[in-house]
């Protein structure tokens, strides 16, 4: 696991996780440049995972959502959860990766693309000592990752990751809380889909 030795005031971490939220983070965590602002079909032979978690209050339920498409665009598998209440949006954020991470591997899809259009998870994945606050979920997530093949974490527009964020919405907009994986493209959003490619 890795090790964390950094401790922060609670004054010290919100200014540097501003300052890591407007960084250039480097190459650590690959991210596409120029940013994408619509979907885009990932390379051949490629699995591009499309996470989001939608997170209101730290009192109210959180929605999570993947849905992970081929190099066709071809949906493969979508899954939505309803989540405890989580006391931030970077935590909602890492325990739905972790989640989509683990759910993966139940399906043995090992090797993929994960993609989340919150800056502060990514920066959180890429520089996890300078964020002491979330190694436990961080770990989690190592965890997983290490029993996998090749897994990539990438930022993405908001503008790219509608689908997700959609169907995660679903849930605090919605209130629809039962949680269901499938196959395919969600019916109520396949429309949206398809005009997405």
């Amino acid at each position: 696991s890795v090790n964390f030795f950094i401790n922060h005031t609670p004054s010290e971490e919100w200014f540097l996780q501003q300052h890591l939220i407007r960084a250039d983070l480097g190459s650590g965590i690959s991210r596409s440049l120029p940013m994408s602002h619509r979907w885009l079909k990932p390379a051949s032979g490629i699995l591009k995972c499309n996470v989001h978690c939608s997170w209101v209050n730290d009192h109210a339920f959180c929605g999570g959502a993947w849905i992970i498409r081929n190099h066709f665009g071809d949906v493969l598998f979508h899954a939505r959860d309803a989540f405890l209440p989580r006391s931030n949006r970077i935590t909602a954020e890492l325990s739905c990766i972790l989640w989509c991470l683990q759910s993966l591997k139940d399906l043995h899809v090992l090797s993929c693309e994960i993609w989340t259009d919150c800056s502060a998870g990514v920066a959180v994945l890429e520089s996890p000592r300078a964020w002491p606050k979330y190694h436990s979920l961080v770990d989690k997530i190592f965890d997983v990752r290490r029993t996998m093949g090749e897994i990539s974490f990438k930022l993405s527009a908001v503008t790219a990751n509608l689908v997700a964020r959609d169907i995660a919405k679903s849930v605090t907009k919605d209130g629809r809380l039962t949680s269901y994986l499938a196959l395919g493209g969600p019916a109520w959003l396949q429309e949206r889909i398809v005009q997405e490619q």
